[in-house]
């Protein structure tokens, strides 16, 4: 159960409506969280622009996979789900998903689809990654694109404590 009352686009303040607009208008549906984050629409705002920006330069394909990782890792229902669906429009497999928290000993992974596995795993469990982790990552990454990297598992980590905090489930 939810412990705050989610915003749909009637209740929510007149800075909010717009966004939760454009976030049904994207997704064919409101989204609980962001509903919830209507509350505070310079957190939804801010989110939303921080979102916006892990669709710039790293491969989508990369992104979810490391999105739905730390999801996992973090026991987070609302973001695995859907973040499943949108790593299975990326082109990650069904087989990939099932196997993502094996994915050291799973053959199902790329060898920088490992890497970057790997530096989510380091960063979710525990704020930190290795030195070595980075530069087999920078190996394929530029510069930018690590940046985006950090900043998807830095909001999958966000995200997913967000929910926890407020009871957010998965649909």
């Amino acid at each position: 159960m939810t412990y705050v009352t989610p915003l749909d686009q009637n209740s929510a303040g007149d800075s909010a409506k717009p966004i939760l607009a454009a976030i049904e208008k994207r997704f064919g549906q409101s989204l609980e969280i962001f509903d919830v984050m209507a509350h505070e629409p310079s957190i939804l705002e801010g989110i939303v622009k921080v979102n916006e920006g892990l669709h710039e330069s790293l491969p989508g394909k990369l992104r979810e996979l490391a999105y739905v990782l730390s999801s996992r890792i973090n026991e987070c229902g609302y973001c695995s789900h859907f973040h499943s669906k949108a790593a299975l429009q990326e082109g990650v497999s069904q087989d990939q998903l099932d196997q993502i928290l094996d994915f050291a000993q799973s053959s199902l992974f790329s060898e920088d689809e490992q890497a970057v596995l790997q530096y989510a795993f380091e960063l979710t469990k525990t704020g930190d990654v290795g030195e070595s982790t980075v530069n087999r990552v920078k190996e394929f990454l530029n510069e930018k694109q690590l940046v985006v990297l950090a900043s998807t598992v830095a909001l999958a980590n966000f995200t997913n404590r967000f929910n926890h905090g407020l009871g957010i489930q998965a649909p």
